[in-house]
């Protein structure tokens, strides 16, 4: 089976809940790389206050990627789409329905970490708040 039909509005459905999932993942883990990052930073200064040799270089900290465009530019695409039903392929049920984007191993690879470390019993839960992406749809 090369294509199959879907209800637009089933689809649409199933993006949005994608969609919403994968954002407070990835401000989940934006607060976890952003304690990350104060912490190295806090070794940083205390080196460079102390006068010991520092670098100002992480190449263990990368910033998440958000994804919500590309979510939202399917949904938006099935939003001005005049049929009741559309048919997708079997690429697109993968990614659309079953959210098994290119990119998803390597994104929960790379950001489990974060989204572990932010969302642990206790941390930074004082300051936790400052931590939070701006609200934006990117």
């Amino acid at each position: 089976m090369d294509k199959v039909q879907i209800s637009k509005d089933e689809l649409i459905a199933v993006l949005t809940k994608n969609r919403d999932q994968h954002k407070r993942d990835y401000e989940d883990a934006l607060g976890g790389y952003r304690l990350v990052a104060e912490s190295k930073l806090k070794k940083v200064l205390k080196k460079i206050k102390s006068g010991e040799k520092f670098s100002l270089y992480f190449n263990d900290l990368h910033e998440p990627d958000s994804h919500v465009k590309e979510y939202q530019n399917v949904i938006d695409m099935l939003g001005i789409c005049f049929d009741v039903n559309v048919s997708i392929s079997m690429e697109d049920y993968l990614k659309y329905y079953k959210n098994e984007w290119n990119w998803c191993s390597q994104w929960q690879f790379s950001n489990s970490g974060y989204v572990t470390l932010y969302n642990m019993s206790g941390v930074g839960s004082a300051d936790i708040a400052k931590y939070q992406s701006p609200k934006n749809d990117d």
